[in-house]
C-alpha cells in the first residue's frame, strides 16, 4: 500500500523534474500568431530597456549611409565594425554572433557605399566615384560622428577582410580617435595574398584528390592575373574563391558560404535590402578592383595605437602566415596576435565566443573610464 506521504513526495518530485506537463504551460506565454522568422529573431536579439538600439541613415561623405548601433549599456565602449567585400555588409549577418558582444560593447555595423541598405538608399545607382580614399574619409567621418553622438573620447575599430584595408589606413591616419585597431582576416599585400592563397588552395585540392578543382585552378595560371583592370581578372578571382570556399577556407569545416540565406533572416533588412546587398557587392568589385593591386602595407612599420589581430588558423582567403609576418615586424604601444584554431576566414562566425572572451579580457580594458559623458 502506498502512503499519503509517499504520494505527496512523488508528486513533488515529478513537478521538480518537469514530469507534470501542465506546470510548464502555466509558465509560458503563447507566441503571437503569424510571427515571421525575422520577427522571432528580433525578439531573441532584443536590447534591454535603457540600452542603445538605433538603425538610422546618417549623412556621410555627402550621401545617406546606414548604420546599426546596438548595446545593452550606453556606458560601454563603442566598437565599429568595418565589413569586407568590398560591398559585403555584415549588418544583416551579425545577428548570428553579435548579441553577446552587445553586453560589453556598443557595436556599430555600417553599410558602406554601394553596400546593403546604403545601396538601397541610393536607388541601387552604382557610385562610380567610389575609391579607397573616399571610403577611408567616410570611415573617419563616421568615427567622429559616433564619438560626438554617443559621447565617447575614442572608439575601438574592428575591420574584417577588405575592411581591414580601410582599417589600417584609418589607424595610421587617425590613431587619436582609437583605443585600438583590431584586424580580422587582415589584408597585408593584395598581390601576395592572392599568390599565397592560390598556392594553398591548389595544394588542398591536390591533397583531397579533387581532379576537377586541380584542373580549374591550374588553368588559372599564371595567378594572380597581371592586371586587375578587367572582368577577366574578376573571373579568375571568382574561380579561386569558389574552391577556397568549397575547401573550408572561408568558413571552417563548411563547403558553402550561405550569406544570402543568413541576410534574408535579418530583422534589419527587407527583401529589397537583401537583393541590394547581392547587387552592391557585384558593383563594388567591378568599381574597386583596379585599385586592389596597389594595396600593400609592407611599408608600414608602426602603429600609434594598440594593435590586435584575429586570424583563423585555416584561413586561405587572407592567409594567416602573411598576417603573422606583418604583426611580427610592426611596432605598436601594445599588441597581441590571436590565432584561432578551428577557424577560417570568417572568424566571428567560426569562433564568436572565443573572440568575445579575448575582446573582453585583453582589449576592452583599454577603454576603462570612458563612460558616457
Amino acid at each position: 500500500m502506498i502512503s499519503a506521504g509517499k504520494t505527496l513526495r512523488s508528486a513533488a518530485m515529478a513537478i521538480l523534474l518537469g514530469l507534470v506537463p501542465g506546470m510548464h504551460a502555466f509558465a509560458q506565454t503563447p507566441s503571437p500568431p503569424g510571427l515571421t522568422a525575422r520577427e522571432i529573431i528580433a525578439e531573441t536579439q532584443a536590447i534591454a530597456p535603457g540600452g542603445v538600439n538605433d538603425l538610422i541613415a546618417v549623412d556621410i561623405g555627402g550621401i545617406k549611409q546606414w548604420i546599426s548601433v546596438r548595446g545593452n549599456n550606453p556606458a560601454n565602449p563603442i566598437l565599429l565594425f568595418l565589413h569586407g567585400g568590398p560591398g559585403s555588409p555584415m549588418m544583416p549577418e551579425s545577428w548570428v554572433f553579435q548579441r553577446p558582444w552587445e553586453d560589453f560593447f556598443t557595436v556599430v555595423q555600417w553599410d558602406q557605399r554601394d553596400a546593403g541598405k546604403t545601396f538601397s538608399a541610393a536607388g541601387r545607382k552604382p557610385d562610380k566615384s567610389m575609391t579607397l580614399d573616399v571610403m577611408q574619409a567616410d570611415a573617419e567621418q563616421l568615427i567622429d560622428l559616433l564619438r560626438t553622438r554617443y559621447g565617447k573620447k575614442k572608439i575601438f575599430l574592428m575591420a574584417h577582410s577588405f575592411g581591414s584595408i580601410l582599417g589600417v589606413r584609418v589607424a595610421q591616419h587617425r590613431p587619436d580617435a582609437l583605443y585600438a585597431y583590431i584586424g580580422v582576416g587582415q589584408v597585408v599585400d593584395v598581390v601576395q595574398n592572392e599568390v599565397v592563397g592560390y598556392r594553398l588552395t591548389l595544394a588542398e585540392a591536390e591533397a583531397r584528390g579533387n581532379a576537377k578543382a586541380v584542373s580549374e585552378l591550374k588553368a588559372l595560371a599564371p595567378y594572380p592575373p597581371a592586371s586587375f583592370d578587367d572582368f577577366a581578372a574578376l573571373g579568375k578571382l571568382s574561380i579561386e574563391r569558389k574552391w577556397d570556399v568549397a575547401f573550408g577556407g572561408m568558413r571552417y569545416g563548411r563547403d558553402t558560404d550561405p550569406e544570402t540565406a543568413i541576410r534574408s533572416l535579418s530583422p534589419d533588412y527587407s527583401d529589397y535590402d537583401v537583393e541590394s546587398a547581392d547587387l552592391g557587392e557585384q558593383n563594388s568589385d567591378a568599381i574597386l578592383i583596379h585599385q586592389f593591386k596597389g594595396v600593400s602595407f609592407d611599408g608600414v612599420s608602426s602603429f600609434k595605437c594598440p594593435l590586435f589581430i584575429f586570424a583563423g588558423a585555416a584561413d586561405r582567403t587572407t592567409p594567416t602566415v602573411l598576417a603573422e609576418q606583418f604583426f611580427d615586424r610592426v611596432q605598436a604601444p601594445r599588441k597581441k596576435f590571436f590565432k584561432i584554431e578551428r577557424a577560417s576566414h570568417d572568424v566571428p562566425f567560426d569562433a564568436p565566443g572565443e573572440m568575445l572572451v579575448d575582446l573582453v579580457r585583453d582589449i576592452r580594458p583599454l577603454a576603462s573610464g570612458d563612460a558616457a559623458k
